[in-house]
């Protein structure tokens, strides 16, 4: 998924999401308050984590151009890389057809 400014505030007006947007509105997020900070995305490391209901953690080492998300939902956990414009779920971008 591409990062959208009104993607994610069109999430934030609707408001009791499920699941998957709230995956998708935290990722968005995280991808908004990186841009918001003017952070050089390559040259920064993130070792983020969000705890609760959904726990997430965000990591990347400086000089990485992809970081790596992993998402814990309920016994599953699901990994997604992530850069400054966007996001995908690691197992989509391994299934080769």
């Amino acid at each position: 998924m591409q990062y959208s400014e009104l993607e994610l505030k069109t999430m934030l007006k609707a408001g009791n999401l499920n699941i998957e947007e709230q995956i998708k509105y935290n990722i968005l997020n995280f991808i908004r308050t990186i841009h918001l900070n003017k952070q050089d995305f390559i040259q920064e490391s993130y070792h983020t984590e969000f705890y609760g209901e959904l726990p997430m953690k965000f990591s990347k080492r400086a000089g990485q151009v992809m970081g790596l998300i992993t998402v814990k939902v309920g016994d599953d956990e699901r990994v997604y890389v992530f850069n400054d414009r966007g996001y995908e779920l690691v197992d989509d971008l391994l299934q080769f057809k």
